[in-house]
């Protein structure tokens, strides 16, 4: 007689997740976090649902809503590196469902073009599609320093700040017009020690070099420190090289390169003087040209 004996063994249950409703639901509710859509983002949450934020102590959803108005508001850009996430879905040991989201957030300061990058988590607790609990963990030492600073500003600074966005603007823009209303008719530019500009229009013919050579020329201020009618500014320029620039052709190539200006205001809070301090070379090694040999 032969017997057979079977021996059945229960399948594991899946406790982890990759990809579910629930997972595309926070992604959802994420999109609609960074397009300011907070409609869309609201109807994720039961109405009953309880959101922690870096705290034991729970608001409602309403709350919660107009708290991030409120932040978004203060960044002229803001949203998740979706290059760098993490999510996922777990079953815990309650069969409750969890979703979890790392990821580093970016925001740029409306008022003063500080960038800051801080890592989040989110713990969100799902129960028949809807989220009833979310917990946000984050640092927010820096972007409550930065508030604090610009709130204690006085208005001669605020003003001084504005026109500092202004210029930043003009120079995204290629916007001559917004450049010249926030600086005086003798507006003085030097680099490295050699005079630029003497005027508006002068400003304004070196804006044009960069952006015929540069259609994509980008500022983007990397720190501002204003001190009575003075302005410190550390900058990063990026561009790609699609037009004659020196004298020579086009190179289809980027570049990225830093410096430092200070900048003078008037009582209007007008600029009169910017003196930049940058190295050439890295542009022009990035751009492959072929420096002559000192003699």
């Amino acid at each position: 007689m032969t017997i057979l004996v079977f021996i059945g063994c229960k399948e594991k249950e899946q406790r982890y997740f990759s990809d579910s409703a629930e997972i595309n639901s926070l992604k959802a509710g994420i999109k609609s976090y960074e397009a300011g859509d907070w409609t869309t983002w609201k109807s994720q949450f039961a109405d009953t649902a309880k959101v922690y934020v870096n705290s034991e102590k729970s608001i409602s959803i309403d709350d919660r809503v107009n708290g991030l108005k409120e932040m978004s508001a203060a960044f002229s850009k803001y949203g998740f590196d979706h290059d760098d996430e993490f999510i996922e879905m777990v079953l815990d040991k309650d069969n409750e469902t969890w979703v979890y989201y790392w990821a580093p957030h970016h925001a740029t300061i409306a008022a003063n073009n500080k960038q800051l990058s801080i890592p989040v988590h989110l713990a969100v607790h799902f129960d028949d599609g809807k989220i009833v609990e979310e917990h946000v963990l984050f640092d927010g030492t820096e972007m409550n320093k930065e508030m604090a600073a610009l709130s204690n500003m006085s208005a001669d600074e605020k003003k001084i700040l504005n026109t500092i966005n202004n210029i930043t603007t003009a120079w995204n823009t290629n916007d001559k017009e917004l450049m010249y209303a926030n600086m005086v008719e003798n507006m003085v530019r030097t680099a490295n020690g050699a005079s630029i500009a003497k005027n508006q229009s002068g400003y304004g013919d070196f804006m044009d070099i960069y952006h015929a050579a540069f259609p994509d020329f980008k500022v983007s201020l990397n720190t501002t420190k204003i001190v009575g009618n003075t302005a410190y500014l550390n900058w990063t320029c990026t561009g790609t090289n699609k037009g004659e620039f020196m004298g020579n052709p086009p190179a289809n190539k980027k570049i990225e390169t830093h410096g430092f200006s200070i900048w003078k205001f008037d009582a209007e809070g007008k600029a009169t003087r910017e003196d930049a301090f940058y190295d050439n070379l890295v542009v022009y090694e990035q751009l492959g040209y072929n420096m002559p040999t000192p003699k």
